[in-house]
């Protein structure tokens, strides 16, 4: 009886996951956010950039459920203009404040501050300039983060990927990705983990969008491409399981009537 109920269990979770490439330009565009060219386009590389700091954001306008594991990919741009280093920097971040906001810009990238409520957002960040970091923030700041690979700040055009996924069951985030130096046209891997339970810090659901800033210095920095991967069981997956498992019911009932 336990090898049936587990030969259920495994056919309905074995399903394929629900998976959404998103549009870009369905995403709310906040300060200097806005959609170019298939792509959102958080900061410019023009004479926009302010010591004080710029910063644009992009978010989902449907908040997701932070009970659920799921899996995110995005593909990124960032190229300066050839006069230095570029910054200041993205993130990928999520938050329980609204789908309208953005943070403090230059090397906050947008990410800290959020609606002016400080340690907001949990997410990935990329620091170019001369800070060089990327990582996983449990806490919306961008301090603490890892090491780049390379001067990323120097290389004044990168591109990559990255898989931010959350196991709602272990809190564990993780990150994989691929950052390319299109200056010497070298790719290196890049990775992070982080415990953070989502419901404790957010509640039931959340924002899940990208920030980017600059400061006295600037950079083209845009998202390229979205795609968002529940990894719980769809509808007719459960549906499967309580046939399966009322099928494996009937069976023993009808062996103890015997």
């Amino acid at each position: 009886m336990r090898l049936a109920i587990s030969a259920v269990v495994a056919a309905a979770f074995a399903l394929p996951a629900s998976a959404a490439v998103i549009d870009l330009s369905t995403l709310n565009a906040v300060g200097s956010a806005q959609y170019v060219d298939g792509g959102l386009q958080l900061t410019q590389a023009t004479d926009v950039s302010h010591p004080s700091g710029v910063a644009g954001a992009g978010w989902l306008t449907q908040s997701i459920s932070t009970s659920q594991s799921f899996s995110t990919t995005f593909s990124f741009s960032l190229k300066g203009n050839d006069s230095g280093k570029m910054a200041d920097g993205i993130a990928l971040a999520f938050q329980n404040i609204g789908n309208n906001v953005t943070g403090t810009g230059g090397g906050d990238v947008g990410y800290w501050n959020l609606g002016d409520q400080g340690a907001a957002a949990v997410g990935s960040v990329i620091l170019t300039w001369h800070t060089n970091d990327y990582g996983l923030s449990t806490n919306g700041v961008v301090q603490g983060l890892k090491d780049a690979p390379f001067n990323l700040g120097a290389a004044n055009y990168v591109t990559g990927s990255e898989t931010v996924s959350y196991n709602a069951l272990t809190h564990e985030l993780t990150m994989t990705g691929t950052f390319l130096d299109r200056s010497t046209n070298t790719s290196y891997a890049v990775s992070d983990a982080r415990i953070v339970n989502l419901s404790e810090k957010f509640g039931g659901t959340m924002y899940v969008g990208f920030t980017g800033g600059t400061g006295g210095t600037d950079a083209d920095q845009r998202i390229t491409a979205f795609s968002l991967t529940s990894a719980v069981p769809e509808p007719e997956s459960y549906a499967m399981l309580l046939a399966g498992l009322g099928l494996v019911g009937c069976a023993s009932r009808r062996r103890k009537a015997k």
